[in-house]
């Protein structure tokens, strides 16, 4: 390869991927014959703006705009020579083939890069919109999850039994707390009976 100093432009490329791209563009870009080196030179720098404009992120999208733009303007040489003069019909008309062709295969590039530049944004989009996660309860340390615990219910004869005036348990002497007698007892009993019975239930003596 033949190094020529060049004004690279900047891509979103590692340096060496960068470098071997503009190298590989610079060596596969036909000349027109006896041409001046400030017309290369234009012709190059027109080449590094199509580079930059197409703007390869990765090394695959740099592997495929080097083939778009070797194919891109090998297809332009060959429409050029097509129309010299005196060229013979036969060679025209390879001439038209082949730039037909080459022009077909850098369409089918550009399409390949622009479908991974859409599917790169559009994972970048996905993740943008998720955004952070929810935050989650926290964790005891065995790695379980706290749970706050619902209240429990309380027995429907210990409500009955407030509800109508009776008496909490008293307290023992020894602080604890006292159990029901037998007639606070035989009192809880007739209540649920009574209140089975006016809801149709039977209850067996």
């Amino acid at each position: 390869m033949t190094a020529i100093q060049v004004q690279a432009p900047p891509l979103a490329l590692d340096p060496a991927t960068s470098s071997n791209l503009l190298q590989t563009i610079i060596d596969t870009t036909p000349y027109i014959p006896n041409s001046s080196e400030a017309e290369k030179a234009a012709q190059r720098d027109s080449a590094f703006a199509l580079v930059a404009a197409l703007d390869p992120r990765d090394p695959v999208q740099a592997m495929l705009v080097a083939q778009l733009m070797a194919a891109h303007y090998a297809s332009i040489h060959a429409y050029r020579c097509a129309a010299l003069p005196g060229v013979p019909p036969a060679l025209h008309l390879r001439y038209q083939g082949r730039a037909t062709v080459l022009s077909r295969l850098a369409g089918t590039r550009m399409r390949e890069l622009r479908r991974l530049q859409d599917a790169t944004l559009k994972a970048a989009a996905r993740a943008t919109a998720a955004g952070p996660r929810a935050p989650q309860a926290p964790a005891t340390a065995s790695g379980a999850q706290v749970r706050t615990a619902a209240p429990a219910a309380r027995p429907w004869f210990a409500t009955a039994g407030q509800r109508h005036g009776s008496a909490a348990p008293a307290k023992a002497a020894t602080g604890t707390e006292a159990g029901p007698g037998d007639a606070a007892i035989d009192q809880m009993l007739a209540e649920v009976t009574a209140h089975l019975a006016a809801a149709g239930i039977a209850v067996a003596a």
